[in-house]
């Protein structure tokens, strides 16, 4: 009996041992428009794209006068690190891809990249 644990011991030793960690690299942050206006190019995509779901019942709110907030205030916004940003992996990761052009969502991205200014 001894042997037997003795040998079950070293082969999971073996089998451990060769385990290697791998780590999938993130995707590359994609470069997105720059000069974009809160007031201006953001809010009209969350207008016509997001309100009919986000318009006060299911956060964030995306309703002009209380977006801006809702996004910073809620976390959804990282400008340290823009496609971290709840806000970003949400409309490319998450399901709501299919709600927006590439062009908004490089709008969004830009908008974020550039400070996340209530302009």
């Amino acid at each position: 009996m001894k042997r037997l644990m003795l040998l079950l011991t070293g082969f999971l030793i073996i089998i451990l041992s060769a385990c290697s960690h791998y780590e999938i690299p993130a995707p590359e942050c994609p470069e997105g428009e720059t000069g974009m206006s809160f007031s201006g190019d953001i809010q009209p995509i969350f207008d016509q794209r997001c309100v009919a779901c986000h318009a006060g019942t299911q956060s964030p709110d995306l309703t002009a006068g209380w977006s801006y907030d809702e996004l910073n205030d809620g976390g959804y916004v990282d400008v340290d690190f823009p496609c971290e940003s709840r806000l970003h992996q949400v409309i490319y990761v998450e399901g709501h891809y299919d709600n927006s052009t590439e062009e908004e969502k490089l709008k969004i991205l830009g908008w974020i990249q550039e400070g996340a200014q209530d302009n």
